[in-house]
């Protein structure tokens, strides 16, 4: 748990002055937001939530001073208009920039504090480098749209006795469990990696934004009393909301001492090395391949694709448009493919286009 450290200057003051004001947070709390490391895995829907909530709440602030807190928000993919209704921090310039979502999000959160500590990671959170990505910070919050990675991050979480708030929404309903030291972990909820097509998602089922920023923001509030050090965190249950009825019920989830992970030490996902397969984007018609070999040189890239399609170059990633589809290509070597559900054609979309 980060310290409590000196206060900034006034401008710091003026800003947190109405949260400092609560009993349950005062300078002293403002002081251990503003030192606290929190990791965000995914920038999407209840990602970019989080992100604003705790961001606007100080979380990560330079009043932490020089060896003070920060906000990582780690993300794969890049901003698509159909993220807007639902996305927070983006804009339709972000879209057109095909901007990376953790980079749209950080620089959003320091326009609204320039002093916030917001580092942006473009990247495929995966068993080789969630180590690196997540080994320093103080507590984990769940943005993504899979259980694999919701998985590998428990894992190292409850390895490492780092908190971590599991949070997801599909359709009108969204769940909440916080995983804390000594309490149940997700795999005591959830034991397997459920089946492909066993649970409904955010592609069959849709997704209802107000009940996006309800569950973020009930694990957002969970987030910040953990960083505060409260003893009134809700842990040892699930939180279930269903946001058309307005319905918030608690259900009770006892530690399972056979459980892989916090009953028996079994960090099956987290040792696993990066996944070799194609993943379908949960909410986008695309698959994304992984990495094939060595980083990419995208300005070779950009030249050999405008033979393609209509090309954009960023520091990040190319993106060609074709007469049939949108392909997105990393400097890590991940290519997204658009326009499909299906791995084979996603694979025959690559070699085409990159002679892979």
């Amino acid at each position: 748990m980060p310290r409590p450290v000196a206060r900034g200057g006034d401008a710091v003051s003026e800003r947190f002055v109405r949260q400092e004001r609560l009993p349950q947070v005062g300078a002293e709390g403002q002081a251990r937001l503003a030192a606290s490391r929190v990791a965000i895995v995914g920038c999407g829907a209840t990602g970019s939530h989080l992100a604003a909530i705790l961001g606007r709440s100080g979380v990560g602030s330079a009043a932490g001073g020089a060896d003070g807190g920060l906000l990582r928000l780690i993300d794969r993919d890049v901003v698509e208009l159909s993220n807007l209704p639902r996305q927070t921090l983006f804009t339709a310039a972000d879209v057109e920039a095909v901007r990376p979502k953790a980079e749209a999000a950080a620089d959003a959160l320091r326009a609204v504090d320039p002093e916030l500590r917001v580092e942006p990671a473009v990247t495929d959170l995966v068993a080789d480098n969630a180590q690196a990505l997540l080994g320093d910070v103080d507590l984990v919050l769940d943005g993504t749209d899979n259980f694999p990675t919701r998985m590998l991050v428990n894992d190292l979480c409850v390895r490492d006795g780092t908190p971590f708030v599991y949070c997801g929404v599909v359709g009108i309903e969204g769940q909440l469990l916080v995983v804390r030291p000594g309490g149940p972990c997700l795999r005591c909820y959830v034991p397997e990696l459920p089946a492909p097509g066993a649970l409904p998602t955010c592609d069959t089922a849709g997704v209802l934004g107000s009940v996006v920023s309800l569950v973020a923001s009930l694990a957002a509030g969970e987030a910040l009393k953990i960083l505060l050090g409260s003893d009134d965190v809700r842990d040892g249950e699930v939180l279930v909301v269903d946001g058309w009825r307005n319905d918030v019920r608690a259900v009770g989830l006892p530690v399972d001492p056979d459980c892989a992970c916090c009953g028996r030490h079994d960090t099956a996902f987290l040792d696993r090395p990066a996944a070799a397969t194609p993943t379908a984007l949960c909410g986008r018609d695309a698959v994304q391949l992984p990495p094939t070999g060595a980083p990419v040189d995208l300005d070779a890239a950009a030249e050999r694709l405008a033979a393609e399609g209509e090309v954009t170059r960023t520091r990040f990633l190319v993106r060609v448009d074709t007469p049939d589809r949108r392909v997105l290509l990393f400097a890590d070597g991940r290519v997204i493919v658009g326009d499909t559900k299906d791995a084979s054609e996603a694979r025959s979309v690559r070699a085409r286009l990159l002679g892979e």
